[in-house]
């Protein structure tokens, strides 16, 4: 284990970003290069299609050099550590506790391959009792040690949803997987979608995507270009969709105001010609045609 001051090398310089950075770290493992690193947070109870998409996205920031940051819980995070650890790549565990008590204990095995690999860090001295507002406080880290957050799937009320909020305040950039509307999982997703947050439905979208730092170097070509845009099977609604974007990136307000579709209908088409590679998003959540309508 070894401690780190904002005056030793190797602390890390984005926690100067927050009002309250802590006053020293500890770290145990090795603490990569975090010019890359991108945080993956979500809820302890996902479902494996959830857990699935987690692994596959963490593999395949970790092969464009990105760092995996969360913070070494059950469920999303796990799957975010595994994914990085299992495609050879390294992820830092941001502990609420002490180095000596690393929580929760069923992931220890985990912690243990994560320090070959990484590190686990914490600002919280060994031999500290277990607060409820150490989590609170272990989240302002996990999304200033970012350059960006992925919301994998979060409830209205959750620890996804406190990192999401602090990386805001930093003017870290949020990405967000669609959720379906019935699922009290993906609530909180649905949320920050609608205050602005940007669509995250594969690696690309973040790599490329992140205001503060532009692509990555090593983008693998396959991550670089969106697959070819499907247009067959599109509903009248998708179409009128499209035909109301036109070429300029609009809001989906915009969209209702000069389609007459319900806001609602707006939003789950968007995300639907999103996926399908139809629609690009731009800043400001707004969105705009890939190509024109006309092809089928």
């Amino acid at each position: 284990m070894r401690s780190l001051t904002p005056f030793d090398s190797g602390y890390p310089v984005r926690f100067g970003d927050l009002s309250n950075p802590p006053s020293y770290v500890h770290i145990q493992g090795q603490l990569r290069d975090l010019s890359a690193c991108v945080a993956i947070v979500g809820t302890r109870v996902a479902d494996e299609e959830a857990l699935d998409f987690t692994r596959r996205l963490a593999a395949d920031l970790v092969r464009s050099d990105a760092v995996i940051v969360s913070g070494g819980a059950v469920g999303i995070d796990r799957a975010a550590h595994e994914g990085a650890l299992d495609a050879g790549g390294a992820t830092i565990v941001v502990l609420p506790l002490g180095l000596d008590r690393p929580y929760p204990a069923v992931n220890i095995p985990l912690f243990e391959r994560i320090v070959d690999r990484g590190c686990l860090l914490t600002e919280v001295d060994d031999g500290a009792p277990m607060r409820r507002g150490r989590f609170l406080a272990r989240n302002r880290l996990v999304a200033a040690i970012a350059m960006s957050t992925v919301v994998i799937q979060a409830p209205a009320r959750s620890g996804a949803m406190s990192t999401a909020r602090h990386a805001k305040r930093l003017g870290r950039e949020v990405f967000v997987v669609p959720a379906s509307p019935w699922d009290p999982r993906g609530l909180g997703n649905l949320a920050l979608l609608e205050r602005g947050a940007r669509i995250c439905t594969r690696a690309s979208d973040v790599l490329s995507g992140s205001a503060s730092t532009g692509p990555l170097p090593g983008l693998p070509a396959r991550a670089q270009s969106r697959e070819n845009p499907n247009y067959g099977h599109l509903s009248q609604i998708e179409r009128q969709i499209l035909q109301a974007l036109g070429g300029r990136a609009r809001h989906p307000e915009e969209v209702c105001v000069r389609t007459g579709i319900a806001a609602v209908a707006v939003q789950q088409s968007i995300l639907t010609l999103l996926v399908r590679g139809l629609v690009e998003e731009r800043p400001g959540g707004r969105f705009k045609s890939c190509a024109p309508t006309s092809e089928s």
